[in-house]
Order: C-alpha cells, then sequence, then structure tokens
C-alpha cells in the first residue's frame, strides 16, 4: 500500500515537472460547411477529425462526405447532397478551359463576385431546404452547442446560426481571405501592397495596379455588405421567420477567423490577433506515402526525372485546345524528363507510353515530395501550390480563374518557379519556361521556401486546435476580448479624418484670409497707381 502510494506521489510529480496540461472538457461543437467543392471541405476535414479524435462531440452540415466519419461515434454527418450522389459530378471538372480569364481587370472581378455571390446563394436556399438548420437549432434547447464552425467565402446565410444560439464563429477561409472578411476582425488591408483573392500583380504594384486593387477592394466589401449579405438576411426571413443582421452576427461574434496561407507564400503583412495561418493544414504524412503501383513504376523507371502536370479538381486539363495541346506535346517530347498527367478523359493523346503516363487520378501530394518529380505544372490553385512549397519544388504556374493569379504571382515573386499564361503557352514560351526552371536557382530557392514554410511553433493543425479549445473553454468571452475597438468605428473615425479635417481646416482658412489680405493691401494698390503713366493733355 505504501509502495503504491509512494508511485502514486512520484507520478503526480513528475506530470507536474513536464507540465502535461489537463485535457479539456469535451465540447459540443456546431460545423456548416455547405459549399459543394471537395476541395474546400478537405482544408477542414483534418480539424474535424482530430477534433472527434479529442472526444468534442460534432454535429456537421455539409454538402461533403467525410469518408472517415464513421470512425468517431462522436462526429455526426447531416449531409445537403442527396443520398447517394455522386459528388465526383459536383466537385470537379467544372471549368473548361475555353473559360478562362486572361485578365484581372476591374470588369472580370465584378463578374466573378457576381458568380460566387449566385453560387453562395444557391447554396444556402439548399441548406435551408435541408431541414438540418432546424434540427441544429432543436437539438440546441436539449444539450447547448458551444461554438459554431463554418466557412467565410461567398455567403453567410449559416450565421443567423450563431445568433439564435448566441455561439462565438471560428470562420475558415480556404483560399486567400476575401476582401469583404478583413474588416470583421481589424485585419489591415492597405491597398499599396496586400492583394485580396480575387487579383494577382507580379511584384511591387505600379500605380494604376494599386488604383485597381484599392478599388476592387473597396467597391468588393460594399457589393458584399450591402447585396450579398442583405440577399442572406432575406433567406434567414424566409426560411427561419426572423429578422437577423449577419454581417453584424460576423462583426460581433467571430473570434478568429483561419486562413489558409502562411508567410512563406504569401507574404509577410501587419497581422491581427484574429486571423490565424494554418496553411497545409490537409497535409499529412500518410498522404506523403499513398503511390499506386503503376505510378511507383514509372517513377522507377525515370532516370532523369519527372514532371508532374496537373491543373486541380475542377478544370477539364483534356479540354485544352488543339494548338495550345500540339504545343505542349512538341516542347515535352523534345525535353529529358518524364511526364506524369492528370487527364480525366478516356481518349489521350497520341505519345510514347514509356515518356508519358496519363492518369485520371494522382495521389498529388505522394508525388510532389517523391524525389523523382522536378517540376510541378499546376492551375495555381492553393492546396497543389501549398503542397508544392511544403514538398519543396519548383512549379511552373497557369492560372485559370479566381485566386490561381494571386497564388501564381506569389510563386513568382519568391524565385520557386514562373508564371506562363494559358493564351502564352507555344513552342517558344513553353521552351524559354523550362529552359528557365532548369537552372538550379529554382530548385535551391524552392528548398528554402520549404525549409521556412515546414518549421513552426506549432503545426497547422495543433494551432486550430489550440483555437477551437481556447473558444470552447471561454465561450463569447474568447471573442469579445480578441476582438479589435476598431471593428465599431465607423470609416470617417477609423482613419482619423476627423483630425486631419481639424488640422487642415485652419490651414486652409488662413491660406484663405493670406490671399484676400494680399487682394485688399493699400501698398500694393499705391504701388500700382505710382506704375501708371500720367495721361498727356
Amino acid at each position: 500500500m505504501t509502495t503504491c502510494l509512494r508511485s502514486g506521489v512520484l507520478i503526480i510529480v513528475l506530470l507536474g515537472i513536464l507540465g502535461i496540461p489537463e485535457p479539456i472538457s469535451a465540447g459540443n461543437i456546431l460545423a456548416v460547411y455547405p459549399h459543394f467543392g471537395f476541395s474546400h471541405f478537405k482544408v477542414v476535414m483534418p480539424i474535424l477529425n482530430e477534433l472527434a479524435h479529442r472526444g468534442h462531440d460534432i454535429t456537421v452540415i455539409s454538402y461533403v462526405k467525410n469518408p472517415q466519419a464513421g470512425a468517431y461515434p462522436n462526429y455526426e454527418e447531416l449531409l445537403i447532397s442527396a443520398p447517394g450522389e455522386d459528388q465526383s459530378s459536383t466537385t470537379i471538372n467544372l471549368v473548361p478551359l475555353t473559360e478562362h480569364t486572361p485578365t484581372r481587370s476591374l470588369g472580370v472581378l465584378i463578374r466573378e463576385y457576381v458568380d460566387l455571390h449566385e453560387e453562395g446563394q444557391k447554396t444556402c436556399e439548399h441548406l435551408f431546404a435541408s431541414g438540418h438548420i432546424e434540427r441544429a437549432i432543436e437539438r440546441h434547447r436539449n444539450k447547448p452547442y458551444d461554438l459554431l464552425l463554418t466557412e467565410y467565402f461567398n455567403s453567410d446565410c449559416q450565421l443567423a446560426l450563431a445568433k439564435l444560439l448566441n455561439l462565438p464563429i471560428i470562420g475558415l477561409s480556404t483560399c486567400a481571405l476575401m476582401p469583404y472578411y478583413y474588416d470583421r476582425i481589424d485585419l489591415p488591408d492597405t491597398p499599396a501592397f496586400i492583394q485580396s483573392e480575387f487579383v494577382g500583380f507580379a511584384g511591387q504594384l505600379n500605380w494604376h495596379e494599386r488604383l485597381l486593387n484599392f478599388v476592387q477592394a473597396k467597391l468588393l466589401k460594399f457589393l458584399y455588405k450591402y447585396h450579398s449579405n442583405r440577399a442572406d438576411n432575406e433567406l434567414v426571413r424566409k426560411y427561419l421567420g426572423v429578422e437577423v443582421d449577419v454581417e453584424e452576427v460576423a462583426r460581433t461574434q467571430t473570434a478568429f477567423i483561419f486562413g489558409n496561407q502562411h508567410y512563406s507564400l504569401m507574404g509577410s503583412r501587419p497581422q491581427s490577433l484574429q486571423f490565424v495561418e494554418i496553411g497545409g493544414v490537409h497535409i499529412t504524412k500518410k498522404a506523403e506515402q499513398e503511390l499506386p503501383q503503376n505510378i511507383a513504376n514509372f517513377l522507377n523507371q525515370s532516370a532523369e526525372g519527372v514532371i508532374f502536370i496537373s491543373w486541380g479538381s475542377m478544370v477539364r486539363a483534356s479540354s485544352i485546345d488543339e494548338d495550345k495541346l500540339s504545343a505542349i506535346l512538341e516542347v515535352l517530347k523534345s525535353q529529358p524528363l518524364k511526364i506524369i498527367w492528370k487527364w480525366e478523359a478516356d481518349e489521350t493523346p497520341d505519345t510514347d507510353a514509356s515518356k508519358f503516363l496519363f492518369v485520371k487520378w494522382a495521389p498529388q501530394l505522394a508525388l510532389l515530395c517523391h524525389p523523382k518529380v522536378k517540376l510541378f505544372w499546376s492551375h495555381g490553385g492553393l492546396l497543389g501550390t501549398t503542397e508544392s512549397v511544403h514538398c519543396g519544388k519548383p512549379l511552373l504556374v497557369t492560372p485559370i480563374y479566381g485566386d490561381q493569379f494571386l497564388n501564381a504571382f506569389s510563386v513568382q515573386n519568391r524565385g520557386m518557379g514562373l508564371k506562363l499564361d494559358y493564351q502564352d503557352i507555344t513552342v517558344p514560351n513553353l521552351k524559354k519556361a523550362l529552359a528557365e526552371l532548369s537552372k538550379n536557382s529554382y530548385a535551391q530557392r524552392s528548398l528554402e521556401v520549404s525549409k521556412v514554410f515546414n518549421e513552426r511553433q506549432q503545426t497547422p493543425l495543433e494551432s486550430a486546435i489550440w483555437s477551437v479549445e481556447h473558444v470552447i473553454s471561454n465561450g463569447l468571452i474568447a471573442a469579445r476580448l480578441l476582438q479589435s475597438p476598431g471593428i465599431e468605428l465607423n470609416g470617417f473615425v477609423y482613419h482619423s479624418l476627423d483630425s486631419v479635417a481639424l488640422i487642415l481646416l485652419p490651414l486652409i482658412l488662413l491660406i484663405l484670409v493670406l490671399c484676400y489680405l494680399c487682394k485688399r493691401n493699400p501698398s500694393k494698390l499705391a504701388h500700382k497707381k505710382v506704375g501708371k503713366k500720367p495721361k498727356r493733355s
């Protein structure tokens, strides 16, 4: 008995020395991710799975099914998609290459905003029509939720739940943060150098790029607040019969926004305590090793190395124009590296099978981290770009739409690769790009950035989990204490325009008075009279 007592005391002392924290009480989390894109849900899945693994109860309303949901008895899925729906038909191959946007003009940005708005409203309609919102409200009465996890992308109708259930919010931006979300957490959007998801420019902005960056940042904020959020409020009124201002809910109840980015790729910028960078959270050691046998065999037979081509899950690489495909094949055949190409169609280009491997699906992370892969030709999607940075591989980026332009320039600005626009794919241009990328400086720079990307105080997943459990433990007070006083100020006061006006007004008045006195100065008038010649009689 004495021995057991001594052992127990020793264990307690050791735990105290080691500083092992007590586990947090299990929380009851409501997660709402209604967007249909698998690449969006892929970012949040590791967070949801880890929370379930740690014992938190999770109710997830989503369009995309989580393959690992069945492993956790405390993880419940309420799917918006139809039972048995083939989600591959709705989450891949949505954008043919004929719809690429070669410029980032204001007109293009507004069209993209309108498309996102319409898509967001459809998403909200499906969410409310599913009946899952009412189901969550009913369950809250019996077992209250502690937190709302959701996505900040193109709609806010789901934030009515946070208002009705009095919950703190943690939003997730799966791409670079949209311009209309900056003000919610007082995150500086300084248009002189900070680019939002909608734009993409190389290096330091010149004056007309700064002008476009300024206009889009302010205009899209205005449109989202008075167009999208008003439409969200109408949907809440229609389906739930209550008056909710979702923009005010977001501003006053948001604790954190998780950003799927990292400064090593997207650049250093002024920060807010409420913005948590978790870029790379979807990357796992297991995914790095998942290579099918046919791909592994092809890699093993590639003595010189391989170029991996994948234009993501939403672009039909097989919809490429004939002249572009012909130019690509001509250049790729004449260079020494072999090719692994994600190609969706059954019919593949006529090529040498020993040099080209076409696959409908590719284990992207495992390929990028394989030593035989020397270059990644990407469309600039953030997940693939992040994976390439993690693995330290140079990139050739052909952006098609959205944030891909911003990501492409981020890669180029950091010396990790080059941007080659779709309309510029010709034999001379592609030869020049591949010759440039064969220089050792790109591979070296990619490894240097990768080292910075991977060296962090906490892993992205650890940062996310700590933030979630912090809010569960402290509730809305955590959100209120994190919030900057700046979110309560109007733009006139926030930018000290009242003080500027107070300083300038006396100066302007003084200048006006001096001008008036100069006009009425008698000595000046006398001087004018003396200077006149007398009239001859």
